[in-house]
């Protein structure tokens, strides 16, 4: 520990927040001075509940209080608020906690180690580090752990309990505790050990070494937002195995977007990342200097990044509208903006915008991004007259519910894909690599008079009625 964790207890206010903003550089691994004390965790610095966690775990080792006495989740949106907390707590001299009392058949139940392996399982499937994963923490509001990210960990539990489907229960679990006793009520009396194991790494066969005459994006320099994961992830390494320098930007996934970078590299591409939010400007002139400066401009633009609550219409505030069309609408058009003298500079160049086919169709719990995605399909007709005179293409890959990290967000997940999939012609709903064929052709030569075009890619889901609704509304 270090000299001034032992001296925590006579900090002054000023040093206080000056160790929780050594805290979240660690963690975070960002500059010290874009940690200051007023930024907005969330919206400014692209810090989620899952990084906000880990924070509050090495602020509590710093200062040696119990991470409950933190705040996380919506109750701690700067690091001046939590370091107010910090001086709160400290000033109270916390006495240890008492174990909390709990029923004989509980422990009895738990004893077998059914409790570290529900630890164990939310631990692996939110990234959070186990010492904050206390027993009797409320999942949601003190850990940040929502109700879609709690069916996922029940799905894997109920897996590895040997229980088929993740069970339903008559109320609602709010902590690790509750979910030990109500998952042991459902095991046999002597219930079987079964141990995680680690999947085996599936190694997909190589792709065809391409001669390095016919690769389409030789020399040129591509920029993908919001490509740390998923579709974004997937499209950068298409165009860095076809020629492309490509720039990988990520903003709440920093670690994603460096390793989707590294991956590049290591596998014989060219990639660099820049960190930032394509909803702040300030982000955005330092992320087009250092392309323009270092790369020498650009060439391509995927506009990948997105942002849109998953709900229904009613759960939707003016801070989800702000935020998702900040993001979708304001973001693409600044990135398509400072791409056009770069772009021009070199004879021309080409831009993606993504939306959802879902934009000009009603899907449940898809409003608020379905709405802004019919604006950013609009601006995609819009840049593509106002760029075509630089030689600038601006089209779009409008898709449609796409096998993912991002169905796994939806309500009732695993029923609504198989509706999906029944209503889809085929039977099959699209991957981000279908996604990815797409967007590489609009990009590349192939495409040359295509421009303000919006391309659907959906399998034929869009074209239908059931499962699109509701189930208790589908006719």
């Amino acid at each position: 520990m270090s000299a001034r964790s032992s001296q925590s207890h006579t900090s002054t206010p000023s040093n206080i927040l000056e160790q929780v903003r050594q805290c979240a550089a660690s963690v975070t691994r960002y500059p010290l001075d874009i940690l200051t004390e007023h930024a907005q965790l969330e919206d400014d610095l692209g810090i989620d509940s899952v990084k906000l966690a880990e924070i509050a775990a090495v602020i509590a080792r710093e200062f040696h209080l119990p991470p409950d006495r933190l705040p996380r989740n919506g109750k701690a949106r700067t690091l001046g608020a939590i370091a107010g907390a910090v001086t709160e707590a400290l000033g109270t001299v916390p006495v240890p906690a008492v174990p909390v009392a709990v029923p004989a058949v509980v422990e009895a139940l738990q004893a077998p180690d059914l409790l570290p392996r529900v630890r164990a399982v939310f631990a692996r499937v939110t990234r959070y580090p186990e010492e904050l994963l206390t027993p009797h923490a409320d999942l949601e509001d003190e850990l940040g752990i929502d109700s879609v990210k709690q069916a996922e960990v029940m799905a894997v539990l109920a897996k590895e309990l040997g229980l088929g489907e993740a069970p339903k229960f008559s109320q609602r679990l709010r902590t690790m505790a509750a979910i030990a006793e109500a998952a042991g009520t459902l095991l046999p009396a002597a219930p079987p050990v079964v141990e995680a194991r680690p999947r085996a790494p599936v190694h997909a066969a190589p792709a065809p070494v391409v001669p390095r005459a016919e690769l389409p994006f030789a020399g040129k320099v591509a920029l993908v937002t919001g490509s740390g994961k998923g579709i974004g992830r997937v499209i950068a390494t298409r165009l860095a195995r076809a020629g492309a320098t490509v720039v990988v930007n990520s903003f709440h996934s920093r670690e994603d977007g460096e390793k989707t970078a590294r991956d590049i590299v290591d596998a014989g591409g060219k990639a660099v990342h820049l960190w930032g939010s394509v909803a702040q400007e300030e982000h955005l002139e330092r992320m087009f200097t250092v392309i323009r400066d270092e790369l020498g401009g650009l060439d391509l633009l995927v506009c990948n990044a997105s942002n849109g609550l998953i709900g229904p219409f009613d759960r939707i505030a003016p801070r989800d509208w702000d935020k998702a069309f900040r993001t979708c609408i304001t973001g693409t058009y600044e990135c398509a903006m400072r791409a056009r003298p770069l772009m021009a500079a070199r004879g021309g160049g080409s831009i993606v915008t993504m939306s959802t086919s879902m934009s000009q169709r009603y899907m449940h719990d898809l409003g608020c991004q379905g709405v802004v995605k019919a604006g950013v399909e609009s601006l995609t007709r819009y840049l593509a007259a106002e760029l075509a005179p630089d030689g600038i293409r601006t089209n779009c890959v409008s898709a449609g519910p796409v096998h993912g990290e991002l169905l796994g967000m939806f309500p009732d997940a695993p029923e609504r894909v198989a509706r999906w999939e029944s209503a889809t012609p085929g039977g099959r709903l699209c991957t981000a690599d279908d996604v990815a064929d797409v967007t590489e052709l609009l990009l590349g030569p192939k495409t040359q008079r295509v421009n303000g075009a919006i391309w659907v890619v959906d399998a034929g889901l869009s074209g239908t009625v059931d499962g699109l609704l509701p189930a208790a509304r589908a006719s």
